[in-house]
């Protein structure tokens, strides 16, 4: 059975997402009746849209580029692209426009194309969500989004729907009369970090836990222009999450009661949702599982999590630890942070899935038309700049697999993963992201250091006995030797690296020769004292 994809009607997408964000430049919203997906087109490349795809016209500016992009965009059947309109169309490009059929939006400015992304995807996926509800009271039961538009223009005010760590889930339309803190919370789907510090010393949220009555909030206390009233969503004594009213003023008593029955409603809404959701995290998780153990089962899911049958990549998420950091709420966050990836691998790399397996995050990213070099350097590009979004490149790191051309390969793909990952716990590579291929020589030391410690060798040889004697008397041979090494015999860059004197070097090395029967001259003994101290790792 095939999956149904979410549609929404561009006047109601538009009225979703807001003029903040998106405004018609050329065409008739009106006449585009599905919107089912959304593209990034590339003129290089030939993009998988269709005639419901919102394609995003990224890097193309100018009224006669973007006309030339629609000609072809329409040949296929594409009705509505987005584009960065800098200037004023002409009349000759617009009629062009216009006999295509297409509808152009304009992006606003300060608005990134990822926002973006992450915005419809938002739209699309509340569709999705609750496509097999009935609707009530003439509209969609279960759309939060929907909701908040009816609270909206209930209160006379935009909206907002948060939950319980402060991320937006839905938002009216009219952000734009909100002042910039609204906007920005929007457009990023979270609360700066600044204005929830604001509300936990102002006591807000403890209010919020513990009463179903709306809050007033200042302006003067948030520091922006416009005050804001903001009520909890509780199912029971559970806490849910919370709605906030951006208004220059507080409201009256009726308005004030409305708020508060309107959050009872959307509080139905989110625990319908959740349900949805998590039997829905849940099928992916056991999809991705499936892809991840390769065999005759890895095509079928392929195909049911829209991943096609092509080359792929398996990339795995963990954390690193820290010495006399116990960190307990390690699984939390590597939960957050996978659920953070599949949102942002939806807005930058459309053909993937992701999902916690077993305790680790894995995501799967298809990689067709793209060299494995390609593709595994995009990969890494993605990691690193979800990474450095999140603020998680400290402790949170990324291994990457091979590419593989199977489905049924995908479990190699996953092992070097996570192989990758074992070398950056190791701290045996730097920075948080490493590809299987650039340390693969470490992977395997670490397994034969691991295959070593096992059968009782790692105590053997004259490393080991030169530690010894280090630990004994406060000496530092070990490092004087593996410095040598690592200059090939230069002492002076050795002393150098050690910042003691060449002389001074030169006798610790005489005397390493002596204590250990060192033969420093021959390569074979040279060779074997640096796999041993690769083998032993950081100490």
């Amino acid at each position: 059975m095939g999956t149904v994809r979410p549609r929404i009607s561009l006047v109601r997408l538009l009225e979703d997402v807001g003029t903040t964000v998106l405004n018609p430049v050329v065409g008739d919203p009106e006449a585009v009746e599905e919107i089912a997906s959304v593209v990034i087109h590339d003129p290089d490349d030939d993009s998988p849209s269709t005639p419901d795809s919102m394609v995003l016209l990224v890097g193309i500016t100018g009224g006669e580029r973007i006309a030339e992009s629609v000609a072809g965009l329409a040949e296929r059947g594409v009705r509505v692209v987005v584009a960065r309109v800098t200037t004023e169309v002409s009349d000759a490009d617009r009629e062009s426009i216009m006999s295509s059929g297409v509808v152009v939006l304009t992006l606003a400015r300060g608005v990134s194309w990822v926002q973006l992304t992450s915005l419809l995807h938002s739209v699309l996926s509340a569709r999705n969500e609750v496509g097999h509800i009935h609707s009530r009271g003439g509209g969609p039961a279960g759309d939060l989004f929907a909701f908040a538009n009816a609270v909206s223009a209930l209160l006379d005010a935009p909206i907002t729907i948060e939950d319980r760590s402060s991320r937006v889930i839905a938002f009216s339309g009219r952000q734009e009369e909100g002042d910039g803190p609204r906007i920005a919370t929007v457009l990023e789907r979270q609360v700066p970090d600044q204005y929830i510090r604001v509300l936990e010393e102002a006591g807000v949220f403890d209010r919020l836990y513990r009463s179903d009555d709306p809050v007033w909030v200042s302006a003067e206390t948030l520091g922006t222009k416009m005050g804001r009233i903001a009520v909890s969503i509780r199912a029971g004594d559970e806490f849910l999450g919370s709605m906030w009213v951006a208004t220059g003023e507080p409201m009256s008593e009726d308005r004030m009661r409305a708020l508060r029955d309107s959050a009872g409603l959307i509080a139905l809404q989110m625990l319908r949702l959740r349900g949805g959701a998590d039997a829905e995290r849940r099928l992916r998780a056991d999809l991705i599982a499936t892809l991840l153990d390769g065999g005759t089962g890895a095509v079928d899911a392929m195909n049911r999590l829209g991943l096609g049958t092509g080359p792929a990549l398996v990339m795995a998420l963990g954390r690193r630890s820290f010495e006399g950091s116990s960190k307990p709420d390690d699984a939390a966050h590597v939960v957050r942070l996978t659920d953070a990836l599949a949102m942002h691998l939806g807005a930058v790399h459309s053909q993937s899935a992701a999902a916690l397996v077993n305790g680790t995050g894995y995501a799967v990213l298809s990689v067709r038309g793209h060299s494995p070099a390609e593709a595994e350097l995009q990969a890494f590009r993605v990691a690193s700049d979800f990474l450095d979004r999140t603020g998680a490149s400290g402790d949170t790191i990324i291994g990457i697999g091979r590419v593989v051309t199977r489905p049924a390969q995908l479990s190699r793909s996953k092992r070097d993963a996570e192989h990758a990952l074992e070398v950056l716990l190791a701290g045996r590579a730097s920075g948080s992201v490493a590809t299987f291929s650039s340390v693969h020589v470490d992977a395997i030391l670490l397994e034969i250091a691991s295959e070593a410690a096992a059968e009782g060798f790692s105590d053997l040889g004259p490393i080991e006995a030169i530690a010894s004697h280090d630990a004994a008397h406060a000496t530092s041979f070990v490092d004087t030797l593996d410095a040598w090494l690592n200059a090939f015999g230069d002492v002076g860059d050795a002393a150098a690296s050690l910042h003691v004197h060449p002389n001074t070097f030169r006798y610790r090395l005489s005397k390493l020769k002596g204590m250990a029967a060192l033969d420093l001259d021959d390569p074979n003994v040279r060779f074997r004292l640096m796999v041993h101290l690769r083998l032993r790792g950081p100490r």
